[in-house]
C-alpha cells in the first residue's frame, strides 16, 4: 500500500478502508501485531500489515471474485495473517464469517482449525510461521491447499479500488452481524497502550478486531499469546489484557 505523511489528531475513519489508509502511516514501521509462541516471536509493522492487506485484496478480488455481498469464512487464530485476510475482505466490501458453512465464497483456515472438525476444507491456509504459512508443527494438510501468503506475495502492494462502506456487513457470528462502523467503534474501545490477546481465551470478535483494526485505529500495538502464559509478554509492555 502506498503510504506517506505523518498523522496528528486524525478524525475517526468513516469506514475500514479509510482507517487503513490513514492508520498505516500513523503506526508506520512500529509493531502492529506481535505473536508470541514458546521460544518464538513474530511481528509485523503497520506498513507491512497494510501491504499484506493490499496484496490479499488483489488475491480475493481476482481469484475469488470477492466484493460487496461476498462472505469469506475465517477459521484461524488471531495473528497477523488472519488480520490481513480480514482487512483485505473489508477493503473489498465483503464480510468475514467466524461461523463457516457451505455458503462461503472462500474459506481461509489454519490447519488446527479445519482438520477433523467437520468443517469445509480451506481454499487457502494461514499460519503463524515467519512467512505466514503453516509451520512444520501444524497438523498435516492437503498439499493441494495453497498458503494465503504464498498466493498473495507476488501481487501489487498498491490495493485495488476500495469498496468499503460504513454500513456494510463486516462480521458474522452466531450471535449477531457487525457493520464496518461498529467494528471501528469496538477497535477504539479496546483500551489504550499495548493490548494483550490470549488465543483461545479472548472472545473471537475482540481478538480479531484487536489484531486487524485496533493498531490502525489507535496507533497502538496488539500482542497475541499462542500457547504461552502472560509471563512470556513481560518485555512487551502490555497495558490492557482483552
Amino acid at each position: 500500500m502506498q503510504l506517506g505523511g505523518s498523522l496528528n489528531d486524525v478524525p475517526a475513519a468513516v469506514d475500514i478502508a479509510e482507517a487503513l489508509r490513514t492508520g498505516a502511516p500513523r503506526i508506520g514501521h512500529r509493531p502492529a501485531v506481535t505473536v508470541l509462541h514458546a521460544g518464538a516471536r513474530y511481528e509485523q509493522s503497520g506498513v507491512s500489515l497494510a501491504n499484506w492487506a493490499a496484496k490479499g485484496a488483489h488475491l480475493l478480488e481476482l481469484d475469488h471474485l470477492v466484493g460487496p455481498g461476498s462472505t469469506v469464512g475465517l477459521l484461524a487464530p488471531p495473528c497477523w495473517t488472519s488480520a490481513s485476510v480480514a482487512l483485505a475482505t473489508w477493503w473489498l466490501g465483503g464480510a468475514v464469517s467466524l461461523q463457516v458453512d457451505g455458503s462461503m465464497d472462500v474459506t481461509v483456515g489454519h490447519p488446527s482449525s479445519t482438520v477433523g472438525q467437520g468443517t469445509p476444507p480451506a481454499d487457502l491456509l494461514v499460519g503463524d510461521g515467519v512467512d505466514g504459512a503453516p509451520s512444520a508443527a501444524d497438523p498435516t494438510t492437503p498439499p493441494t491447499v495453497p498458503a494465503w501468503t504464498h498466493q498473495a506475495q507476488p501481487l501489487p502492494d498498491h490495493p485495488p479500488p476500495a469498496q468499503a462502506r460504513a454500513d456494510l456487513p463486516a462480521l458474522y457470528t452466531t450471535a449477531r452481524t457487525w457493520q464496518q462502523r461498529e467494528l471501528l467503534e469496538l477497535a477504539a474501545e479496546l483500551g489504550t497502550g499495548t493490548a494483550g490477546v490470549e488465543a483461545g481465551r479472548t472472545d473471537r470478535v475482540s481478538a480479531l478486531v484487536a489484531v486487524a483494526l485496533r493498531p490502525f485505529v489507535t496507533g497502538q500495538a496488539t500482542v497475541v499469546l499462542r500457547g504461552v502464559d502472560r509471563e512470556a509478554a513481560t518485555t512487551e509492555k502490555v497495558r490492557t489484557w482483552l
